[in-house]
């Protein structure tokens, strides 16, 4: 019994000092340049293959800039999505060939 008490109270203290001003340890992600309130919108694809904007959307859905990411099968490509205005924009300027007018 004494030897379970113990053992305890040394886990205890051990796993409430590990960690503590360790250099190796990676700081907290803070977060990124394109955080801010998701907007819903409706993407435009090229037509050419493969998808330029398609493959961005891909990427930042990875890297989870986007969510909820939606494509239609059109010709070009819908995409529905949510992501930041900064994110939207920057998918919109993408040069485009066959686009919608």
């Amino acid at each position: 019994m004494k030897l379970t008490f113990a053992l305890a109270i040394l886990l205890a203290s051990v796993s409430c000092t590990t960690g503590q001003n360790r250099s190796d340890v990676p700081p907290l992600a803070t977060p990124s340049q394109n955080s801010g309130p998701m907007e819903r919108a409706l993407i435009i694809g090229s037509a050419e293959t493969p998808d330029p904007v398609l493959a961005r959307v891909r990427e930042l859905e990875k890297d989870g800039a986007v969510k909820d990411v939606v494509v239609f099968e059109s010709f070009p490509l819908q995409i529905r999505l949510s992501a930041p205005k900064t994110i939207i924009d920057e998918l919109n300027k993408i040069p485009r060939v066959g686009a919608l007018h």
